[in-house]
C-alpha cells in the first residue's frame, strides 16, 4: 500500500504553529486538536516538528522557564524526515523506525500535505497482512478440497 492511499481515508489531518509563537500555544493546539506533533512554520515554510518529546527537551533546556516563556523554534527539532506521497507504507515504517521518530510528514507538489504517525503505518500494515492471511487460508482450503475429489 501506498502512503497516498493511507491519506485518503481519515488518516493524515496535520497542524501548523509558527516558530516564533510559544511552547504553551503549541501545547493549546496539541490538546485542542488531539495530536502529539505539530510542524513548525516560518511564513508558508515547514521549518521543523514540534513533539511531545521536543516538550521534554524544553524542560532540560529551560528548567526554569515556563512553557509560555519558550519559543518554539528554541527546541522543535529542526530536521525534517519526511515520506512522499508514492512510498509504500513499508518504507515509511521503515525510515521512521531508523529514525527513531513517531511522525512522519508526507509531502507532495512541494509541499506538506499529510502527517502519519507511526501508528497509522502499523495498523495499514497489520490490516494487509491479515488480509494476506485471509487469502492464504482460502487458499489451502480450496487445495485441501481439490485433494480429496
Amino acid at each position: 500500500m501506498k502512503i497516498k492511499e493511507l491519506i485518503k481515508g481519515n488518516v493524515g489531518h496535520f497542524y501548523t504553529v509558527q516558530g516564533d509563537q510559544t511552547v504553551s500555544h503549541a501545547l493549546q493546539q496539541m490538546s485542542a486538536y488531539g495530536v502529539s506533533a505539530v510542524v513548525v512554520m516560518a511564513d508558508e515554510m515547514p521549518v521543523g516538528i514540534f513533539t511531545e518529546r521536543d516538550l521534554v527537551r524544553c524542560q532540560i533546556l529551560f528548567p526554569d522557564e515556563r512553557t509560555d516563556q519558550v519559543i518554539i523554534k528554541k527546541v522543535m527539532t529542526s530536521k525534517l524526515i519526511v515520506a512522499e506521497e508514492q512510498d509504500s507504507v513499508d518504507t515509511a515504517m521503515a525510515m521512521m523506525i531508523k529514525a527513531r521518530i513517531r511522525h512522519l510528514p508526507v509531502v507532495g507538489e512541494q509541499k506538506i500535505i499529510a502527517m502519519v504517525a507511526l501508528e497509522d503505518l502499523v495498523k495499514a500494515h497489520v490490516g494487509a497482512l491479515t488480509q494476506e492471511l485471509h487469502y492464504l487460508k482460502d487458499y489451502i482450503t480450496d487445495l485441501q478440497d481439490a485433494a480429496h475429489d
